[in-house]
């Protein structure tokens, strides 16, 4: 590692958690020679200097009060817009911001372990289920003018990479791109130009978030690369489309030396410095092209499925002869700060369990929680939306060796509510 990259480290905590980081240190890595394996002693040297300036910037934060933290938060000026703390982290909504306060910043942070990786909530991991994996409907913004048909046509070509080895199914709905908007709940996400100056070439979302925040936004850096080089739109939505699918960054693993973002989240193969999920500027070896690799395809493959034609181990699968059952508890309250529970309910892996609440009356602010064979607390959960109001949904696939479903109803404040709970006993 050069001292121009122990230089970069100093100053930089994460990288974008669903985008492309543009920087001086990424103009140089864009090159078709493997980055040089990293000096150990340079880089734990670097790496300590990561973790003291985290504490240092802990500890100064701990003097504010919640008020004052938000205030120096930004927040992206445009619709569905997240707040950003550490410069490039994104938080959905202000209770999670909130959250983020007391639990990253006013406490030490839990260690991030040492070990394609997917994304986690709760232990739980945050995919598509086998029902909405099929139908990732999408619109294209007219908005971005003459580059319409480009955008179009990489969305396509990226969307097809992922479609040749994983069962899931991205659909272009042309008739709602007039309306591209973060609020058109006619699509599943929507592809919208913005202009951040640069601050990433492209960002995306994970399938546990709520459709406001579902977007993969371009800015128009996006549109000013080389035009022989490597780095090219079609590799930046490539690697977009597989945070949409649950991926997280390859080099947040510890073994890539770089880029360290946060524990959440389990490995599906080994380590890849090659990756369409590794950045090369952290200690990569990609060329920029942004291609899957045999174990991206793997990796995707696993987790989803098999398209057809692509061949991968026997995955285990539910027995599709068992029929779903309903239950539902109305006109359901809870007090502030109260909790609510629910279940067991019976359930088989692979199936699908799902937890809806609908706010009735004076419907206040409950939120849901999912948890297999144990009951959910308020720091323990398999899912969790946490949005602000009172409907709320967790659709989630069950875990292979889970055999109970749990869910208990908290009240962010007081709230009234309707729940209804869908699964999937096992065939008697």
């Amino acid at each position: 590692m050069s001292q121009h990259d122990v230089k970069y480290l100093r100053r930089l905590y994460l990288v974008i958690i669903a985008g492309l980081l543009i920087s001086s240190s990424a103009s140089v890595a864009q090159t078709t020679n493997p980055a040089a394996p990293a000096d150990p002693t340079t880089l734990t040297e670097a790496q300590d200097l990561l973790k003291e300036a985290a504490k240092q910037d802990r500890e100064r934060s701990r003097t504010l009060s919640y008020e004052e933290f938000k205030a120096t938060v930004y927040k992206e000026p445009f619709e569905g817009g997240k707040y950003i703390v550490n410069g490039d982290t994104p938080i959905q909504n202000e209770k999670q911001l909130r959250e983020f306060f007391e639990t990253k910043v006013q406490q030490e942070p839990a260690p991030i372990p040492t070990e394609l990786i997917v994304h986690t909530v709760g232990g739980l991991d945050a995919i598509w289920n086998n029902t909405d994996k099929r139908q990732l409907t999408y619109c294209v913004s007219t908005q971005f003018g003459s580059r319409y048909n480009n955008v179009a046509a990489a969305m396509e070509n990226a969307t097809n990479a992922w479609e040749a080895i994983a069962d899931v199914n991205f659909i272009h709905l042309t008739a709602e791109d007039s309306q591209c908007t973060a609020t058109n709940a006619n699509v599943t996400f929507d592809v919208r130009p913005v202009n951040v100056n640069g601050q990433y070439l492209a960002r995306a979302f994970f399938p546990n978030e709520p459709r406001l925040s579902r977007n993969v936004l371009i800015d128009q850096s996006g549109f000013q690369l080389a035009p022989n080089g490597n780095l090219q739109l079609v590799g930046i939505l490539r690697h977009e489309l597989g945070h949409t699918l649950g991926f997280r960054h390859e080099h947040t693993r510890p073994t890539s030396g770089a880029c360290f973002e946060d524990s959440n989240w389990r490995p599906l193969t080994d380590y890849d410095p090659f990756s369409v999920m590794h950045y090369p500027q952290c200690n990569g070896m990609g060329d920029w092209s942004l291609k899957l690799t045999h174990r991206d395809q793997n990796g995707a493959a696993c987790l989803y499925g098999a398209a057809s034609g692509f061949t991968i181990d026997t995955a285990i699968c539910g027995d599709p002869g068992t029929v779903a059952q309903t239950q539902t508890f109305t006109e359901q309250s809870v007090a502030q700060g109260a909790e609510k529970q629910y279940g067991p309910f019976k359930v088989m892996p692979g199936t699908l369990f799902e937890a809806k609440i609908e706010g009735i009356g004076n419907a206040g602010d409950p939120d849901l929680y999912v948890r297999f064979d144990a009951e959910p607390q308020q720091v323990i959960y398999d899912c969790r939306p946490f949005l602000l109001g009172a409907n709320e949904t967790c659709v989630v696939n069950v875990p292979s060796d889970k055999s109970q479903g749990f869910v208990m109803v908290r009240g962010y404040t007081a709230g009234n509510y309707n729940l209804t709970v869908t699964h999937t006993p096992p065939a008697q």
